[in-house]
């Protein structure tokens, strides 16, 4: 299992300075999301243009140092049609009638659900801070289009309108013995990332209605 990783580099914003607050798009044009297009479009039409989306996770490291990794993400319809480890470790973590509401089975119809290509990542053993930001690749444009802390806590309680939510599973690698030693590696997993279908709806119509004038966010 292979990661897009990187040091000491953050996504280049080409067209960034902040969230752009209007955008509601040309008069009279016709809202029609790309987010909400089926999963497995016809054949029998060509595909549009859409968004790409990417999860940004950046280490930060006792030693202020820093590690990121940029996560390809792959839309899935709900959280039961998981497959391999992204399954397993969902089914690990949660047991029957614990799993968080933003995970349930109804709750596609306030997000979108997406799971990344890549499985797992080695996770450096000094890591005290976690950042997240949501990456929208349209028309070869790269955007950062919301950003957050990821916190630690696991009482806490987000809230509904956070549009980012990220499953976070750590564990560690089967024993690999090399001589007569056991090694073990410590690895993360995000199987599931949830995001607002209004939040990225919103998004998905702004940047095609007006791709010239987007703003991200300047990060």
């Amino acid at each position: 299992m292979q990661a897009d990783t990187s040091y000491g580099q953050e996504p280049q914003q080409t067209r960034s300075a902040r969230t752009n607050q209007d955008g509601a798009g040309p008069s009279g044009a016709v809202k029609r999301l790309l987010c909400a297009e089926p999963l497995e479009p016809s054949p029998s039409r060509p595909l549009p243009k859409t968004l790409s989306l990417g999860l940004f996770v950046s280490w930060h490291t006792l030693g202020a140092k820093s590690r990121h990794n940029c996560l390809t993400l792959r839309r899935i319809p709900c959280v039961e049609d998981l497959q391999g480890l992204a399954r397993d470790l969902m089914t690990r973590a949660f047991s029957p009638g614990t799993m968080p509401a933003h995970l349930s089975a109804t709750s596609s119809r306030l997000y979108y659900h997406y799971t990344p290509e890549q499985e797992c990542l080695s996770l450096p053993s000094d890591v005290v801070r976690t950042h997240l930001k949501l990456i929208v690749t349209y028309d070869g444009w790269e955007y950062v289009v919301y950003e957050r802390k990821l916190r630690t806590d696991p009482t806490h309680q987000e809230d509904d309108e956070t549009p980012l939510l990220v499953t976070v599973v750590e564990f560690e690698s089967t024993a690999l013995v090399i001589g007569h030693l056991g090694i073990r590696v410590l690895l993360v997993s995000y199987p599931t990332v949830s995001i607002r279908k209004d939040f990225l709806d919103d998004i998905d119509y702004r940047l095609r209605a007006d791709p010239e004038n987007f703003k991200g966010i300047l990060s």
